[in-house]
């Protein structure tokens, strides 16, 4: 959900939905739903728009944004940036710019009593005594479902401090929630130098990330930047499902026992969460004929994936869990893939839950549920590096074992 807030004498608050349901259709028995592409970049226009107007009649106006999910670019007389969830930019008359401190009516959802009522309870991290931080922080959020305030993220830089590799050594097993692109170096630089640490407090599991690990340690030595991910009470890694885990395994998953998948850490360098195959695609969603796209849109898909792959965007899966609709957002990239003789497709899943507008507000147990509660999984092979560490620790494996399915 895109929200825009125009600053002049009074606020005015525009909402986009930017999901819109088609009917079902069935396959092979599966009730399976697809949406529309996104209307967003039509209301984003609308507004900067106004903004515009609203100074030629001289007018000091300004336009507060922020988004709740995916990424949003904003473009204004030529200039483009992008915001993310829980990010805010501001347009005004001398162009368009990202803003830390926001107006309160922008942060209203956070203020919310159902943003408090699902929030873990919170500490600052200079209140930690000294001595095994990492180990305290992870045992703190495993133990008491206690966060680090304020919520930090890669993508911004975010950091909880630097960690020595004897510390961290006791997060590491051969775990994952993400795989990156094998076509690009694991450190660029677009991707922050920082180790994450990704907590999964309904299975009491810390998984650091083996991908970037052994490439911080031969740049940083023996003390690495750190930052720690606090998920949700229902959320756990990929790996959680085993090897072969399928997107219909996972959308069951969520539809049935309320688990979502951690998201990856940065999409647009083309992390993803597995990769089905052609057919998989086929089965779940409307993939179009290779004769019913343009010959001039097939030459630009083709032209993209030969020089970049899927390495500046994975295939977007996302599930509307009020509504149990399923989309994908590119079939047509999907099938011209196929034409170029590519078998298996780089896939992000999302879940959009019910409570969108207040899970960037900070981790904590989604509505329905109770900080108490685990992720149950009587039957579900139950992956993750458990804490505190029950067996000896192992070096990270260069290229953890991933779902190919």
């Amino acid at each position: 959900m895109l929200s825009c807030y125009f600053y002049e004498e009074s606020i005015a608050n525009y909402t986009a939905n930017d999901i819109a349901p088609v009917p079902n259709r069935e396959l092979k028995g599966n009730s399976v739903k697809t949406l529309n592409k996104l209307l967003l970049p039509a209301l984003i226009a609308l507004a900067l728009g106004s903004v515009a107007a609203s100074a030629q009649a001289g007018k000091q106006t300004y336009l507060f944004t922020s988004t709740d999910v995916g990424k949003t670019i904003l473009t204004k007389n030529g200039q483009s940036i992008e915001i993310g969830p829980a990010e805010a930019a501001v347009a005004d008359g001398s162009g368009i710019r990202h803003v830390s401190q926001i107006p309160e009516a922008l942060g209203w959802p956070c203020n919310s009593q159902a943003a408090r009522d699902r929030k873990f309870p919170a500490y600052r991290i200079d209140s930690l005594p000294e001595g095994n931080k990492a180990r305290e922080i992870v045992k703190r959020y495993l133990e008491e479902a206690e966060v680090i305030e304020p919520v930090l993220r890669l993508r911004n830089g975010g950091v909880h401090g630097t960690f020595s590799v004897s510390e961290l050594m006791q997060f590491v097993s051969p775990e994952y929630w993400y795989k990156p692109d094998k076509s690009r170096p694991i450190l660029t630089d677009k991707r922050p130098d920082t180790l994450e640490i990704s907590l999964y407090v309904g299975i009491h599991q810390a998984v650091a990330d083996n991908y970037t690990f052994r490439a911080l340690q031969e740049k940083y030595g023996d003390e690495i930047p750190t930052l720690f991910v606090f998920n949700d009470s229902n959320v756990v890694p990929i790996s959680y499902f085993g090897p072969n885990v399928s997107m219909k395994e996972i959308v069951k998953a969520y539809s049935e026992r309320g688990i979502n998948i951690a998201d990856v850490p940065m999409w647009e360098l083309g992390d993803h969460h597995l990769s089905p195959t052609v057919s998989e695609f086929e089965k779940l969603f409307d993939i179009p004929s290779l004769e019913s796209i343009s010959p001039e849109r097939q030459a630009a898909l083709k032209a993209d994936l030969e020089k970049y792959g899927f390495s500046r965007k994975p295939v977007f899966v996302s599930l509307l869990a009020s509504a149990e609709q399923v989309s994908v957002d590119q079939p047509d990239r999907v099938r011209v893939a196929a034409s170029m003789g590519i078998k298996r497709i780089p896939t992000r899943i999302t879940v959009i839950t019910p409570d969108v507008l207040v899970q960037h507000c900070g981790p904590g147990a989604p509505a329905g549920t109770s900080i108490g509660d685990v992720v149950s999984g009587g039957t579900t092979p139950i992956g993750g590096a458990s804490f505190p560490q029950g067996s000896p620790v192992v070096p990270p494996p260069t290229d953890p074992a991933a779902s190919d399915s």
